[in-house]
């Protein structure tokens, strides 16, 4: 940040000569307290600066860094919480020469030990029913000067202080364990190590299993619908959550409802901490999370009335209007991706015509889940259909993928030897997570590749699988265990009053 207007460089005109002449290398002076902490004030990926704060999609997307919904938060170095004596989602007074304002903690080991962040974005006196009197605005804290070079705001010049509240507030958080606890769920490569797999592709578990997964659906079906995420690619932004919603008609619940952990959104993306960089450092992972349909899902043997199925295309199914609700298949889920409707939740009669027509609202006591977009898969096979012809490659684009600014999804037919999903999936950073569960996953991430020369193939729960897709699998199938022989060729259930979705 510049100097301020009084400070030592007067106001120049941005972008000229003059104005570049008055820089100066000169420490900027900070108002505040000698002895507090540096505040940035930074903009929010969901509501930039406050603009989408009255979108209830926005206020239920998780932020990348914090996974926190539908409100404020300080970023604090854990060490310097200690100091302070703060503990993580403690309410606390920050107080500044200009304001204060009370906000839950977030410990994130990724600010600066003397540095605190409080997003931009919340804190609406009016505005709109969603975003009034929620979370708080850190301009309160700001002084009103100009920065004397750029002639905008001085964002970054004020210190602050701390000390714990007694107001009501909360921070909720919609990701579990910051920590992978040695699973083995978003993995990575040194360059070494990508290097090594990129010239032995059929080396890789996907390589190893792409039969077995692509022979997942009917053996009359030229179709077993799959996807590849490149974690290399993913950056957490979630444009991919909000596609979701968008396209498949995800309620939203509110503030109470995610904190109790009924959130319905079909794609989650995962975030944890990794000691890896060059030098040292930390670094975050980033994993989108949805359905993996599974070749052997464990969520379709435990339903009572058969409204979870395997499709001849290889898709796990639901039937919504056969679904009783009894959440067997989300208990016996391991990706943790099937969502219940708690209630019907209420949606204002303007935002009824938000509906996508080709996708059923599901109504209170079903289970919903991630189905692979299947309105584009049937609108493809259609027309496809009409011209008698099967699907080309790239007809069929989910809405995740459709937003992913990285391309970092990829969907298409693993039956197809020369899909774009196919060959991606063949490459050697190819795994599926929790793999040892013999779920058969059609979708297939590749590893994020780390700026490190430390061995990382071993580090988080690599090498825990073989080509078996876990201990004993082939034995169990040789048996008769479940599924043996007969993966993907029973016949679909007729579903009363119609279709599946």
């Amino acid at each position: 940040a510049g100097p301020r207007a009084g400070g030592s460089v007067a106001r120049q005109e941005p972008g000229t000569a003059a104005g570049a002449a008055g820089l100066t290398f000169e420490p900027a002076p900070f108002d505040g307290d000698e002895d507090g902490l540096h505040l940035m004030a930074v903009p929010s990926i969901s509501f930039h600066d406050g603009r989408g704060a009255n979108r209830p999609w926005m206020q239920e997307l998780p932020d990348p860094v914090s996974k926190a919904v539908w409100g404020s938060w300080i970023e604090v170095h854990p060490e310097t919480a200690k100091r302070l004596g703060i503990g993580h989602g403690d309410m606390v007074t920050v107080t500044s020469p200009h304001g204060t304002l009370d906000v839950p903690v977030f410990f994130y080991p990724g600010i600066r030990r003397d540095t605190v962040a409080i997003p931009i974005g919340q804190g609406h006196t009016e505005y709109g029913r969603t975003a009034k009197g929620r979370g708080a605005n850190p301009i309160v804290l700001l002084p009103a000067d100009v920065d004397g070079v750029s002639g905008g705001r001085a964002w970054f010049g004020t210190r602050v202080t701390l000390r714990p509240s007694a107001a009501a507030g909360r921070l909720i958080e919609m990701q579990g364990s910051p920590h992978q606890e040695s699973r083995g769920i978003a993995l990575a490569l040194s360059l070494p190590e990508a290097r090594e797999a990129a010239a032995r592709p059929e080396e890789s578990e996907s390589a190893r299993l792409m039969e077995r997964i692509a022979g997942d659906a009917a053996p009359e079906s030229p179709y077993r619908w799959g996807m590849t995420i490149d974690l290399a690619k993913c950056v957490g932004c979630s444009a991919c959550v909000t596609a979701c919603y968008m396209e498949n008609n995800i309620n939203v619940v509110g503030p109470d409802d995610c904190e109790k952990g009924r959130e319905l959104t079909w794609l989650r993306i995962e975030r944890y901490w990794e000691e890896e960089n060059r030098g040292g450092g930390f670094s975050a992972r980033y994993l989108p999370m949805l359905c993996q349909h599974c070749g052997q899902a464990p969520c379709e043997p435990v339903c009572p009335v058969y409204a979870a199925y395997h499709n001849p295309d290889g898709l796990n199914a639901q039937v919504y209007n056969r679904c009783v609700g009894t959440r067997y298949c989300a208990n016996n889920c391991p990706y943790k991706v099937r969502k219940f409707n708690f209630f019907d939740y209420p949606v204002a009669d303007s935002l009824n015509l938000q509906w996508n027509p080709d996708v059923t609202v599901r109504s209170k006591g079903v289970m919903e889940k991630c189905t692979f977009c299947v309105q584009r898969i049937r609108e493809a096979k259609i027309h496809a259909g009409e011209e008698d012809r099967e699907v080309r490659d790239g007809e069929v684009v989910t809405a995740c993928q459709v937003a992913c600014p990285t391309q970092a999804i990829v969907f298409g037919n693993l039956r197809d030897p020369q899909s774009r999903v196919r060959r991606e999936a063949l490459n050697g950073r190819g795994y599926s997570v929790l793999a040892s569960l013999n779920t058969r996953s059609a979708i297939t991430y590749l590893a994020d590749v780390v700026d490190t020369d430390r061995p990382l193939r071993r580090s988080a729960g690599h090498g825990e699988r073989d080509v078996t897709h876990g201990p004993g699998t082939a034995e169990k199938e040789a048996a008769g265990g479940k599924r043996a022989g007969s993966v993907g060729t029973e016949e679909p259930p007729v579903a009363p009053n119609g279709g599946s979705h």
